[in-house]
């Protein structure tokens, strides 16, 4: 007998067989329920072989932990899968269930057109040999797939009406874990242990973060300042990562949760009072969304990561009221020694140096704080902030009023709009006062300390984000243009004759 005629023998006798192992939900991220999957699976596979009388072997296992077939998402291991099938490497399928394999008739067809033209069979651990080569086999899968796509549907309708039941009782519905509140504690079975303070319970250092955050932002701090600050703490993100990113710290501090509000696809939901203590107060909650999410405050020098000198998009240029920024200017020709300086951003028509020109600032700030001290604290007078929240809450059920008439057909979508967007600028106005109340100034802690020029200049104390906001609170600082010729040696280092300061009233 030839090797080929051998070999060829030997390959009808074998079947080659792939396994395909999924699931949905693996909180505990051990996997388990995957490794029971094959395990079934390959005992189906001996089972086979003696039914079938030829040998199935097991050529790959295709495995989609943690992954739903319902939500849409391409996974990953199935479609390496079909492109297998359609190179030829495999004539049998192994799965437990057909719903692992898909929950959609859109996957499904394509699963039968692979499958149809190859011969290839598919067997299930609890549903049994499906032959997709004939109508009845197909008939048979196509009806498996529309009941467990019923199932899905019927499930998270199901879970979406708890849900719901769940938030109108101002109870946590899930998700990832809320930083300042306890996360689900987990035994070797996954089972939660502390499910009634899940989302609940306050863990106190992360809410002391949250406030202190909250106070920095108020007093002027840009939001990568705090997050290196949080970074370097050590303490991880609610995802576990080592880096705090602007973005993640944002969406942490405008939540409605914080203050006990319960909110629902980015709407809070009115009248229903939260399961969880809050962290901040309503003042402090608006005051920080005012400054956040205001344009109006949303200026370079909050965000910008080179913090490293005062006047940095802070300074207006004389020439063209531009604002200035700092640059690395040589100051004896391309070998010279480099110094920083401060440059119109639109063009090099007015360049100065840095340092002399904040020393001057600085100089000014503290002459005004020791001289005014508390007095440069603003205390605004009016309305109080009951009447306020009374007022913004008043001006909210107005808004859901209006909605109600747009969905009757009382009111035309022009007309809604043009009466919600007057009764947003009310709102504005009104959360504007409230943040007024929270903030009072950002120099508070400053103006009113026993010392507030020492504690100015402090860098421990005021970091160079909370300067920059109380120069700007203070005071206007427009850069000159240099005179024409060489100053004498006596004022060469004099630079006042290059800087104007207009002075502010207290914000």
């Amino acid at each position: 007998m030839s090797r080929r005629t051998l070999m060829k023998e030997v390959a009808e006798d074998v079947i080659r067989a792939f396994i395909y192992v999924r699931i949905s939900k693996d909180k505990v991220g051990a996997g388990l329920g995957v490794e029971r999957q094959e395990g079934d699976c390959r005992d189906l596979a001996a089972m086979l072989s003696r039914q079938l009388g030829k040998t199935v072997v097991v050529v790959e296992v295709y495995v989609d932990n943690d992954m739903s077939a319902y939500s849409g998402k391409p996974r990953k291991d199935y479609l390496r899968m079909l492109a297998d099938l359609r190179a030829g490497r495999a004539e049998l399928i192994l799965a437990w269930h057909t719903d692992r394999l898909h929950r959609s008739p859109i996957e499904l067809e394509e699963y039968i057109q692979v499958c149809e033209p190859r011969d290839i069979a598919t067997y299930c651990v609890k549903a049994g040999h499906l032959d997709l080569t004939t109508p009845a086999g197909r008939l048979v899968a196509r009806n498996l797939g529309a009941a467990a796509r019923y199932e899905v549907e019927h499930m998270s309708e199901r879970i979406c009406s708890q849900k719901m039941t769940a938030l109108n009782k101002g109870e946590w519905i899930g998700g990832a874990r809320p930083f300042g509140y306890a996360g689900p504690i987990r035994d070797s079975y996954g089972n939660v242990l502390n499910r009634e303070e899940v989302g609940v319970k306050i863990i106190e250092h992360e809410a002391a973060m949250i406030k202190d955050a909250v106070q920095r932002v108020i007093s002027g701090e840009s939001l990568y300042a705090i997050c290196k600050r949080w970074t370097a703490s050590g303490v991880p993100t609610p995802r576990g990562s080592k880096r705090w990113l602007p973005a993640t710290l944002k969406r942490i501090l405008v939540r409605p949760r914080n203050v006990g509000w319960v909110e629902h696809r980015g709407v809070v939901l009115e009248g229903v009072r939260a399961g969880w203590p809050p962290i901040l107060t309503e003042d402090e909650y608006h005051a920080v969304r005012a400054i956040l999410l205001d344009n109006e405050h949303r200026t370079t020098y909050r965000g910008s990561r080179s913090l490293k000198w005062l006047g940095t998009n802070l300074y207006r240029c004389d020439v063209c009221s531009d604002l200035m920024r700092s640059a690395g200017v040589s100051s004896q020709g391309s070998g010279g020694e480099k110094h920083a300086a401060y440059r119109c951003k639109h063009g090099l028509h007015l360049s100065v140096r840095a340092a002399p020109i904040d020393a001057i600032v600085n100089t000014y700030i503290c002459a005004r704080l020791a001289k005014h001290g508390a007095d440069l604290i603003w205390v605004p007078s009016g309305s109080n902030a009951v009447d306020l929240r009374t007022k913004a809450n008043s001006l909210r059920a107005r808004i859901h009023e209006l909605e109600d008439m747009l969905g009757e057909g009382e009111l035309t979508r022009p007309a809604f709009l043009r009466q919600r967007d007057k009764i947003l600028t009310k709102l504005d106005t009104v959360n504007s006062d409230l943040a007024s109340r929270a903030t009072s100034s950002v120099l508070s802690g400053v103006a009113d300390a026993p010392n507030p020029a020492e504690v100015f200049m402090n860098p421990e104390k005021t970091p160079i984000e909370r300067r920059r906001a109380i120069v700007d609170a203070l005071c206007t600082v427009t850069i000159l243009k240099g005179k024409k010729g060489r100053k004498p040696a006596h004022l060469a280092g004099d630079y006042r004759d290059r800087v104007v300061i207009d002075k502010k009233e207290a914000a």
